[in-house]
């Protein structure tokens, strides 16, 4: 079972990286254990801390306009942990039982095309994030 070194860890907790074979036992006992919305979770809040702070500091929003959205998706997240795992490993290419899906057979193992869906689901996921974050600081008050 091998760890992913620290530069693709980080590409796998913040923007949903996909791995690969060479960490497939890793990332399924990593999205299956007991910490897992923990440890995905805090460099994820740390991370979307430091954005909030530097659009709202640029934008002159009021900072407790994020509080009421930050804390429903918080709570949504516990409600609806499974739902949160399996997606996870839907994303990395890997069914419930901790092998490849059907679905993944034909990018799990060629890593050009794994990393052409790990850049596309990165620049996606941050343009969201980011979107988010300006619509939530330029929208009216509320």
């Amino acid at each position: 079972m091998t760890a992913p070194d620290l530069r693709l860890l980080l590409a796998y907790r913040l923007l949903g990286w996909r791995l690969g074979p060479a960490h497939q036992q890793w990332t399924y006992r990593d999205i299956t254990s007991r910490w897992y919305l923990a440890k995905q979770g805090l460099p994820l809040l740390g991370t979307l801390g430091v954005l909030l702070a530097v659009v709202f500091a640029a934008t002159g929003s009021d900072p407790q306009r994020v509080v009421v959205p930050v804390l429903a998706v918080l709570v949504l997240l516990v409600f609806l942990r499974n739902v949160v795992i399996e997606r996870a490993l839907r994303q990395q290419g890997l069914d419930l039982d901790g092998e490849v899906a059907p679905e993944a057979v034909s990018w799990f193992d060629d890593e050009e095309q794994r990393r052409k869906r790990s850049v596309a689901g990165a620049v996606t996921t941050a343009l969201l994030v980011v979107g988010g974050i300006l619509v939530l600081s330029l929208g009216p008050a509320g």
